[in-house]
Order: structure tokens, then sequence, then C-alpha cells
């Protein structure tokens, strides 16, 4: 039976791999946790600004959590404890779903401008006859099938 054998260049390359690795792992850790502290304070901020910009963005999604309860029991209990813990991430992106609606219903007012009527003065216009047997030329690829 052949046996492989692989090439280390020392335990040291392992470990320092691994180290990296816990070490980019606690960093996105902390990132998370300070954005959390951040999102917690400023949550009901999210959440009154949500209501005054667009409030059916939050009756939607408690119609939603609402659905979910009634006919996926499971995932809508799952859905309320995430909603729970994640209230902070929950209220900003409400509030960025709210925000977004009002920039969209800003910008689709409607304003017409004033505008004159052009008359069409050119009465002579080239008529096609579709009668007639003879193909009319466009360019120089019809010359390759005569």
């Amino acid at each position: 039976m052949d046996s492989f054998n692989f090439k280390t260049y020392g335990t040291k390359n392992s470990w320092l791999g691994l180290v990296l690795v816990i070490f980019v792992i606690i960093i996105i850790y902390l990132v998370l946790r300070s954005l959390y502290k951040l999102l917690f304070v400023l949550a009901p901020v999210f959440v009154i600004l949500s209501l005054l910009l667009d409030y059916r963005v939050i009756v939607k999604f408690g119609i939603v959590i609402y659905e979910l309860l009634r006919y996926k029991t499971l995932w809508g209990i799952i859905a309320v404890i995430f909603s729970i813990v994640g209230f902070p991430f929950l209220s900003a992106a409400l509030f960025f779903n709210s925000f977004m609606n009002f920039r969209t219903k800003k910008r689709d007012k409607k304003t017409y401008t004033d505008y004159t009527y052009v008359e069409d003065t050119d009465d002579e216009v080239e008529v096609l006859d579709l009668n007639s047997k003879e193909k009319v030329k466009i360019d120089s690829y019809e010359d390759l099938f005569e």
C-alpha cells in the first residue's frame, strides 16, 4: 500500500494560520457587538422616524409576523425570537425601508410642463408602394443572393 508523504514546513505555519483565523473572528465579533450597542441606543429613534415617514412598513411587518404565527407556527415563533434579539438591526432595516418608500413617493409626484403644439408643415412624405414586385435595395447585402 502506498503512503503519501506530505511536505510540511514546520508546525509554526499551521499555528500561525489558526491564530490568524481566531484573531479575525474576534475582530468581527467586537465590530458586531459595538454596532449592536450603537443600534440599540438608536433603535427607538429609528422606530419613531419610521412611523413618521411611512407607518405602513411597520404594519406590513406586523402582518407578516401574524401570518407566520397563524399558518406556520414554528417559523413564526422563530421570527418573533429573532425580532426580539435583533431588534436594533430590525429597527434600522424598517427605518431604511420606510425612508426609501418616502423618497420614492416624493420623487413620483408628477409635474407636467406646458407645451406648444407644432404643426407638421412638410407634406412631401415618400410612401413606399407595398404592392410593387420590385425589391428596394437597402444595402449591398442583397447583392450576395443574386
